[in-house]
């Protein structure tokens, strides 16, 4: 089996705010979706609030927002995204994405492991040309499964890919479990305090990346 490379979503390979990023795709294709979603606020703005309750509030949001297309919902999703790449293209991180492709041309599984919503999560890597990378992500289901910390590597395993991967990838100190199953830990436009955290934690200093 070729060796699994991780790679988080969010400030890694998305610059910015995701779920921002895809409304304001989607609200200029379908600005009359905006109504649904504003009706439905009250009941959202709770959810996001849960950290437990997160992915199933944004999965709630996503079929909102794309509802009533008769389309499958991760096209409307990478459809949103791409309008809103077209206005902010420096929301797809060159430098990450470059990384990913370096990587399968090795012959490495890159999987993207994501605290995201996972459709969203493919979403967006539809509309950025990465549509065959698998994802492991929030589950917004009944109960919602949030992909974070420890539970993120169950997940991950679960899926086929346990530790231990060539490399991983991500910008957030949350993502230390997954540091502790590869030789070598990536932070990608952390700072200083982050990098001598992780060091501290797992007694080796994590490699350190700016990416734009």
């Amino acid at each position: 089996m070729p060796p699994t490379v991780l790679f988080d979503r969010d400030k890694v390979l998305l610059g910015g705010d995701a779920t921002t990023l895809f409304l304001h795709g989607q609200l200029r294709r379908r600005p009359v979706r905006g109504l649904a979603v504003l009706a439905a606020a009250p009941l959202l703005l709770p959810a996001a609030a849960v950290p437990s309750l997160r992915p199933l509030g944004a999965r709630a949001l996503t079929r909102l927002a794309v509802g009533g297309r008769g389309e499958p919902d991760v096209d409307a999703v990478a459809d949103a995204y791409r309008e809103a790449l077209a206005r902010k293209p420096e929301a797809a991180v060159a430098d990450a994405i470059a990384c990913v492709r370096a990587h399968r041309a090795a012959g490495d599984v890159v999987v993207v492991a994501t605290g995201c919503e996972e459709l969203l999560a493919r979403g967006f890597l539809q509309a950025i040309g990465l549509a065959d990378v698998e994802v492991v992500g929030s589950a917004g289901s009944l109960p919602p499964r949030r992909a974070m910390g420890r539970t993120k590597v169950q997940m991950l395993t679960e899926r086929g890919h346990p530790p231990p991967w060539r490399a991983a990838y991500s910008d957030s100190v949350s993502d230390l479990p997954l540091f502790a199953g590869t030789p070598r830990p990536v932070l990608v436009n952390a700072g200083e305090d982050d990098a001598r955290h992780v060091e501290r934690v797992l007694g080796r200093r994590p490699e350190t990346v700016s990416w734009r």
